[in-house]
């Protein structure tokens, strides 16, 4: 099977509107890295690598393999939205809960 990974990263970075600059903040890793990555067809990654970019792009490690991305949520909500939701997740719960909290009460006053 011939794996297209940078290729696939690369269409879902552009249909979630993220820059190479963003995708390589929200996966902390170079941008040089990331364009390396979607340019080159033998370009190596080791899987932790691969598993920070699928949980910046808000998908699987398999769809980044396959490029089937079909089941992809991430689509469905704005970049930023997936950030804030990327950030909570990584957050222990109490402060997670208080910062949800604010968010809450900031949209009640909109």
């Amino acid at each position: 099977m011939n794996f297209i990974i940078g290729e696939n990263i690369r269409v879902l970075r552009k249909q979630l509107g993220l820059s190479q600059e963003k995708l390589a903040e929200y996966s902390h890793l170079s941008t040089n890295f990331i364009s390396r990555l979607e340019h080159t067809n033998h370009q190596n990654i080791s899987i932790q690598k691969l598993d920070q970019i699928a949980h910046a792009l808000n998908t699987s490690i398999s769809q980044l393999l396959t490029g089937d991305n079909s089941k992809n949520q991430a689509s469905e909500l704005p970049p930023n939205v997936n950030y804030l939701i990327k950030r909570l997740e990584s957050m222990d719960a109490e402060k997670a809960n208080r910062i949800a909290k604010h968010f809450s009460d900031i949209l009640d006053e909109i």
